[in-house]
């Protein structure tokens, strides 16, 4: 097993890349492709960029693509950030959702007056 460090990782592309510490077999030591279902095939939800993980590979379509995965240490400061931004945008959602329901109220209510008029 190869060990790197996550480059990056998006979730809802569900797809990223590990940066690689050392060179393969081959001498290559090209970003290799991560996709989802490695991660839960490791039993693993998320990665944060810089990471640290190990890795089995192989070559699928002329691409280095993870195909077992472990995770080794996990990036403190990076986890925080993510998590940060999912509190800002579940903050953001109940605020929206707020709006567009009390919206709606104060809509149907001076429909109501209007047609009382």
């Amino acid at each position: 097993m190869r060990q790197g460090k996550v480059k990056w990782y998006n979730g809802k592309k569900c797809y990223g890349f590990i940066a690689p510490d050392t060179p393969n077999a081959d001498g290559n030591t090209d970003d290799v492709f991560v996709h989802s279902s490695s991660l839960k095939n490791a039993d693993l939800r998320y990665l944060n960029e810089g990471d640290i993980v190990e890795f089995d590979e192989e070559v699928r379509n002329g691409k280095l693509s993870v195909t077992t995965l472990k995770l080794v240490q996990r990036d403190e400061e990076s986890a925080k950030r993510f998590q940060e931004r999912r509190a800002e945008r579940r903050r953001a959602r109940k605020l929206y959702d707020y709006w567009r329901e009390n919206l709606s109220r104060s809509y149907a209510l001076c429909m109501r007056m209007q047609k009382a008029i």
